[in-house]
C-alpha cells in the first residue's frame, strides 16, 4: 500500500513531536503531516523512564517545550511542581505526550505506529519511506528526528557484549530483577540514572564505575545570582577558547558569583562560538575539553547526587579511573590510570557511555539538504548543544519554518 503525505516525521521524542507541533500552528490548508514512530508519542529514551525517581536535569522553568512561551511547561504542571523545581522526566513525558494528544487529533495529522524499514531518496525530489506493517509512504519532505542513539559499544572488549548480563540500552531497562555485582561503563549522567533506578528498585548491589577520569557530573547549587556580563571569549582556537573560559571564571570568583552563572551565561552563545571554530579545533575540543565542559554544563540535581553519595557512604560505590581492557569467563580486567590493574567478576553489566552512533537509513547526513532535514540527536558535532530542551525546540521551530516556506514555493512552482 502507497499513502501520499506532505511532509513525513521519522520518530517522536521531543524533535518529532515539536516539529510537528510548529507545523500545526504553520502549515497551510491542504498540507498533509505523517509522523511515524512505533511507540507512545514524546516518550523517547529520555522521557520514556518507568521511575518517577529519575529527574530533569533543568529546573522546570526553562523546559517549556515553546521558546516563545517559557511558562508553558509550568502552567502544564500546575500544584505539581514549581519553576525552581528539578520534577520528574516521567512527568516531562506525559506533557510532550499531552502536547501529542491534541496536536494528532486535527485533520491530515496523521500517527502511524510503525516501525521504518528503509528510506529512499526518489528521482522526482520525494523519499519513499518503507514501514514494518509493508506500507509505503511517499513524502514530499522528510524530518529525522530518530532520537538519542544507544550507547557505542565499540570500545568494549567483544566478551563484555557477550555477558549474560550486558545491558546496552539503560534507559529503557526494568531494574527490578537486577541482583549481585554491577558494573557501569561510564560515570556520567547515565551512570547516575542507573544508581537512582537501582536504588528505587530497593538494590543494595556494590556498584562498581569504571571511566576514564572516574569523574561524576558537578552539581546544581542554589540557583545561583545569574552573571551580570556576557563573557566575551576567544574562539581563534580551542585553547584560547577554553584560556578565555577560565579568566572569566577567575574574574566571576573574585565578584563573588558562583562558577555556574558563568556556564549558564554562555550557552546562549555557544552556538555562535562553536561554528566560528574551524573544524580541525572543533575537532580538537571534542577531544580534549568536551567531556570536561558536559560535566559542568550538564549538571546533575542534589536529590540525584544525594543517592551517588548514600552508595559511597555506605561503601557500596567503587570507582575505577581507566577503562575496560579484557574480558574472559565472566572476569572483566580494568587497566587503571596509576598503572594498576583491577579484575571484576560483575552479573550486570550496564553501558553508560551516553549517546551513541545516529542511524540516518543511509541517507546524505546534512543538517537539512534536497527536502530533508535533521533534528535531534544526530546534528551532534553539527551544533554544539543538540540534545537539551532549550536549544532543541529552537531548532524544531526553525526546521519547521523552513517546511512551511519550501512547500509555499513547491505549489508556486506546480500552481
Amino acid at each position: 500500500m502507497m499513502l501520499r503525505t506532505s511532509v513525513a516525521i521519522v520518530g517522536g521524542g521531543f524533535s518529532g513531536v515539536m516539529v510537528a507541533a510548529h507545523l500545526s500552528r504553520r502549515l497551510d490548508d491542504g498540507a498533509s503531516v505523517t509522523l511515524i514512530e512505533p511507540d507512545t508519542l514524546g516518550k523517547g529514551a529520555a522521557y520514556g523512564t518507568r521511575y518517577r525517581e529519575h529527574l530533569l536535569n533543568t529546573r522546570a522553568g526553562a523546559m517549556s517545550a515553546f521558546d516563545a512561551e517559557p511558562d508553558h511547561f509550568v502552567r502544564w504542571l500546575g500544584s505539581r511542581g514549581t519553576a525552581e523545581q528539578f520534577v520528574s522526566r516521567v512527568l516531562y513525558g506525559e506533557y510532550l505526550s499531552d502536547i501529542a494528544r491534541q496536536l494528532f487529533a486535527r485533520p491530515r495529522f496523521v500517527h502511524v505506529r510503525s516501525a521504518v524499514m528503509g528510506i529512499r531518496a526518489l528521482e522526482n525530489g520525494h523519499f519513499s519511506i518503507e514501514t514494518d506493517c509493508r506500507t509505503h509512504f511517499d513524502a514530499e519532505l522528510l524530518v529525522l528526528a530518530t532520537g538519542t542513539p544507544l550507547p557505542s559499544a565499540d570500545f568494549l572488549p567483544p566478551d563484555v557484549k557477550c555477558h549474560p548480563g550486558y545491558v546496552s540500552d539503560p534507559w529503557r531497562f526494568d531494574y527490578r530483577n537486577v541482583r549481585g555485582h554491577v558494573l557501569l561503563a561510564g560515570s556520567g549522567l547515565t551512570a547516575l540514572d542507573v544508581l537512582v533506578a537501582l536504588e528505587a528498585c530497593g538494590n543494595r548491589c556494590t556498584v562498581h564505575v569504571v571511566s576514564r577520569h572516574g569523574r561524576f557530573p558537578q552539581v546544581h547549587a542554589a540557583k545561583p545570582l545569574p552573571y551580570d556580563v556576557v563573557p566575551a571569549l576567544d574562539p581563534s582556537c580551542a585553547r584560547t577558547l577554553l584560556r578565555s573560559f577560565r579568566r572569566h571564571l577567575c574574574a566571576a570568583e573574585r565578584r563573588g558569583f558562583d562558577w555556574r552563572a558563568v556556564v549558564d551565561a554562555i550557552r546562549p552563545e555557544s552556538e555562535a562560538l562553536w561554528r566560528r571554530l574551524s573544524v580541525a579545533e572543533r575537532r580538537r575540543f571534542d577531544r580534549h575539553v568536551r567531556s570536561h565542559w558536559e560535566r559542568v554544563r550538564h549538571r546533575a540535581p542534589q536529590a540525584v547526587d544525594a543517592v551517588r553519595r548514600r552508595y559511597a557512604e555506605e561503601g557500596r560505590l567503587r570507582v575505577h579511573p581507566g577503562r575496560i581492557v579484557d574480558a574472559r569467563g565472566g572476569d572483566v580486567t580494568v587497566s587503571c590510570s596509576d598503572g594498576t590493574c583491577v579484575r571484576l567478576r560483575p552479573d550486570w553489566i550496564f553501558n553508560c557511555t551516553g549517546i551513541g552512533r545516529s542511524h540516518t537509513f543511509g541517507l546524505d547526513p546534512q543538517e537539512h539538504a534536497g527536502g530533508l532535514w535533521l533534528t535531534g540527536a544526530l546534528l551532534r558535532g553539527k551544533r554544539f548543544e543538540s540534545t537539551a530542551v532549550p536549544e532543541l525546540r529552537v531548532i524544531a521551530e526553525h526546521v519547521a519554518g523552513e517546511i512551511v516556506r519550501a512547500l509555499r514555493v513547491r505549489v508556486s512552482l506546480t500552481g
